[in-house]
């Protein structure tokens, strides 16, 4: 069975998630960072708060969750007729126009996933607080919480609400309702307390390891790479980032005794998943940019609207930063995410020593960034629920949109499977 490595006190011994290097770092004070020596990863964060904070934060976001799901988010006035829109009413008039994948999507990112990581963490936090041991559910919840955070886009549908606001002026007079103002706080207050509390504390708040296996040694510094957790036995949790020693057995599939997921070396059948997944959003790519997105219908007439035709009409109209904020998030995106992953993938498959590091940074990009290319599935949701005046002006979603939705969760998925530590083994078969 796997033993626990010794609990992080000074120094803290880590495991890069990217590439792998196994490092002692210095306890951090609140607004520290540590970063990884070999490929600049940010490893984790000092923080001195109190359980108090991070729960105050949580219940703050979930009371800010009610009011923005009971109140309008947006009011259109046009000829006299007022039109109120609530975050349902988006989901709502997606799946009335046969969109319903689509109208999941949206259902999933911007209500359901930010629900339950709030609840998920106020319910890891509160036994903290009133200083209770952890309940039996609290590895279900941290393995939730990991899963579910990446799909939690809350910073994205408050984009897509400022783009809105801003396409609609030009159609009729927009004023904003109080659940904008609750969502955009409920956004903050999430960003505060995963800002309060990472992975790697959260552990340590709820138990310790009751374990003390010596680990190895780490080489002297002098040599050019620090050896890495799979040179030294290790195996690294990628929930919860606790260092387990690997079991002799060939045969037996560790688990984390703190949150239960399965432990692995390497992601298993990285490569043929990433290629995969790429291939699939490549071939939804040609759909999404062709097929029409949405159609704008005024006064019972309305021509159907691509992504780039889309983008044209804004700069036509002087939107020039609306419209290069669209291209770049619907158009740049994900043709880079597909470019970069490529690249990676193909070196990895030549064992490419060449600048790993750089090759690391780029697929920090993408992960970074890849989920914003949402914006435009949101911005659509948005209109279609809002803009229903009847004969005086009416958005219908086209199915462009939900190829499109297909390209950016296929490119995440692809991402996600992709384990950037095979761009270092590739050091080691040099060496």
């Amino acid at each position: 069975m796997p033993t626990f490595a010794p609990p992080s006190a000074a120094p803290l011994l880590a495991a890069c998630p990217h590439c792998d290097a196994l490092q002692q770092l210095p306890p951090l004070t609140h607004g520290q960072s540590a970063l990884c020596v070999r490929c600049a990863t940010p490893l984790y964060h000092g923080s001195t708060y109190a359980p108090l904070l991070p729960v105050a934060l949580v219940l703050t976001g979930l009371l800010l969750f009610v009011i923005a799901n009971s109140h309008p988010l947006l009011y259109l006035e046009l000829a006299g007729r007022m039109q109120a829109s609530t975050l349902l009413e988006g989901v709502s008039a997606l799946f009335q126009s046969g969109l319903w994948l689509m109208a999941l999507l949206v259902l999933f990112t911007s209500l359901l996933a930010p629900l339950l990581v709030l609840l998920a963490l106020l319910c890891l936090l509160w036994p903290v607080l009133r200083q209770r041991s952890p309940s039996h559910a609290a590895a279900p919840l941290m393995r939730a919480l990991h899963h579910l955070s990446p799909w939690s886009m809350s910073g994205v549908y408050t984009l897509g609400l400022v783009i809105a606001i801003v396409k609609l002026r030009d159609l009729a007079f927009v004023s904003p309702g109080i659940a904008l103002y609750a969502y955009f706080g409920m956004l903050l207050a999430t960003t505060a307390a995963h800002r309060t509390i990472d992975a790697h504390t959260l552990r340590r708040m709820l138990t310790l390891p009751n374990s003390h296996t010596p680990l190895p040694r780490l080489t002297p510094a002098s040599k050019p790479l620090p050896p890495t957790a799979h040179q030294a036995g290790l195996l690294r949790c990628a929930c919860c980032t606790l260092l387990l020693r690997a079991p002799t057995e060939s045969h037996f599939q560790p688990a984390c005794p703190h949150c239960g997921s399965r432990l692995h070396a390497r992601k298993p059948g990285s490569l043929a998943l990433t290629w995969a997944l790429m291939l699939t959003a490549a071939l939804l790519y040609l759909p999404a940019n062709l097929l029409p997105i949405m159609t704008v219908i005024r006064f019972g007439q309305g021509d159907p609207d691509t992504i780039l035709s889309g983008i044209q009409h804004l700069i036509e109209n002087g939107l020039w930063p609306l419209a290069l904020l669209i291209f770049y998030a619907s158009i740049v995106v994900p043709l880079m995410k597909l470019i970069i992953l490529t690249f990676l993938l193909l070196s990895i498959r030549r064992r490419s020593p060449w600048r790993p590091k750089e090759r690391t940074t780029l697929y920090r990009l993408i992960e970074a960034f890849g989920h914003w290319s949402m914006v435009d599935i949101f911005l659509i949701s948005i209109l279609t629920a809002i803009v229903q005046l009847g004969t005086l002006s009416t958005i219908e979603p086209g199915t462009g949109a939900t190829f499109f939705g297909l390209v950016v969760i296929s490119t995440m998925l692809a991402t996600h499977c992709f384990d950037p530590r095979l761009i270092w083994d590739a050091l080691e078969q040099h060496a």
